[in-house]
C-alpha cells in the first residue's frame, strides 16, 4: 500500500530512521542485547510480561489492584534485579514512545473509530 505514494513511504522511512536514532530506541536495544546474552532470562521476562498480561485481562476493579499488589510484592525480588528493571524501564519507554505517535497521527488526521473499539 506505501508503494503507491512515495512521499509517504519517504517520510514514514525518514521516521522509522529517527526512531532507530533515538536514546529511548538505543536503550531498549542494547538492553534487549544485554538480556539475550544472559541464559534463560527472556523467558523469565517474558512469562513475568505474560502473568502480568493476564492479571490486568482477567481482572477489573479492586480485584485487579489487590491481583496486581500480590503480584508485585511475589515479583519484586525478579524486578528488581538490575539487568531486569533496565530492560523493563527501557521497553516501557520505548512502547510509550510508539503510543505517542500513534495517538499524534490519530489526532491530527480524521478517523472515525466506532465506540467500543
Amino acid at each position: 500500500m506505501l508503494k503507491g505514494d512515495p512521499k509517504i513511504e519517504s517520510s514514514l522511512e525518514e521516521l522509522i530512521s529517527s526512531i532507530k536514532n533515538s536514546e529511548i530506541y538505543r536503550n531498549y536495544i542494547s538492553a534487549s542485547e544485554a538480556v539475550g546474552r544472559e541464559p534463560g532470562l527472556q523467558e523469565r521476562i517474558d512469562e513475568y510480561r505474560r502473568n502480568n498480561f493476564l492479571l490486568q485481562q482477567n481482572h477489573e476493579g479492586e480485584e485487579l489492584l489487590q491481583k496486581l499488589e500480590a503480584f508485585e510484592l511475589e515479583t519484586a525480588a525478579f524486578r528488581s534485579e538490575a539487568l531486569v528493571d533496565k530492560f523493563l524501564c527501557a521497553e516501557r519507554d520505548f512502547v510509550r514512545l510508539k503510543q505517542d505517535i500513534d495517538n499524534k497521527m490519530l489526532e491530527e488526521l480524521e478517523f472515525s473509530v466506532p465506540a467500543g473499539f
